[in-house]
């Protein structure tokens, strides 16, 4: 568990607030992973001490803030694509507490993208690129809320597969669900499995250093521009 993001909004798709913190790996660090995400030891020790961050380093220890974020904002459930994966990371306790509507299942039907031949059922579960793609770039795409036309013409391009980015394009996508269709959004509790990840062993891996980069300023200027917006 590198990072975690959460992005609090309201019926008009007015961005209230954000939860966004990296943390370092407890587990042996998996490099095919950096590929898709980018965020390597050192660039995630660079980040963190850009933001100075005076949070535990590990996710382990500090899931009780990302709860506590949710519990201030008296929130009526999460959106999470693939939620069944996301939130076997929290304790059952919080899944118990926390309703959530899986974009993944309930967008299966409205974006249509054709299953793969030998595969069960008529369209596949769509990937978080794939519902954007359809639902807000394509010649199908649904209109967002004024709210949000101007939040993403304020933002641009997100950066790559990181939490923050994948939650705001999951806002983009939810914002306009709620207007256009909004009785496919259905918040339901999850009861899934949690197993406790094993404690760090210490600070940090020996001899590493912050390694700030290109990759480590785009995350550093997204997180800031959005804040900047959302008057977080």
């Amino acid at each position: 568990m590198l990072s975690a993001s959460s992005i609090i909004f309201d019926e008009a798709g007015h961005i209230l607030d954000i939860f966004n913190r990296f943390y370092l790996p407890v587990e042996p660090f998996n490099p095919c992973l950096t590929r898709v995400h980018g965020l390597t030891p050192g660039r995630l020790l660079a980040v963190r001490k850009a933001l100075s961050a005076d949070y535990s380093p590990w996710f382990i220890e500090d899931w009780t803030e990302l709860a506590a974020f949710w519990e201030q904002w008296d929130i009526a459930g999460t959106v999470i694509h693939n939620a069944r994966f996301d939130m076997a990371f929290l304790p059952e306790a919080v899944q118990a507490l926390l309703p959530c509507w899986c974009s993944m299942l309930g967008l299966t039907s409205l974006c249509a993208l054709p299953q793969k031949k030998g595969r069960r059922g008529r369209y596949k579960w769509p990937r978080l690129g794939e519902a954007v793609d359809v639902l807000c770039n394509g010649p199908a795409a649904l209109a967002p809320p004024e709210a949000v036309r101007q939040m993403e013409e304020a933002m641009g391009q997100s950066p790559a597969h990181v939490s923050l980015a994948d939650c705001f394009e999951l806002y983009r996508i939810t914002t306009r669900v709620q207007n256009h269709h909004p009785k496919l959004i259905c918040f339901k509790p999850l009861n899934l499995g949690f197993r406790t990840p094993r404690l760090p062993s210490g600070p940090a891996p020996e001899g590493l250093s912050p390694c700030r980069d290109a990759a480590t300023r785009l995350l550093l200027d997204f997180d800031r521009r959005l804040r900047k917006l959302a008057g977080a």
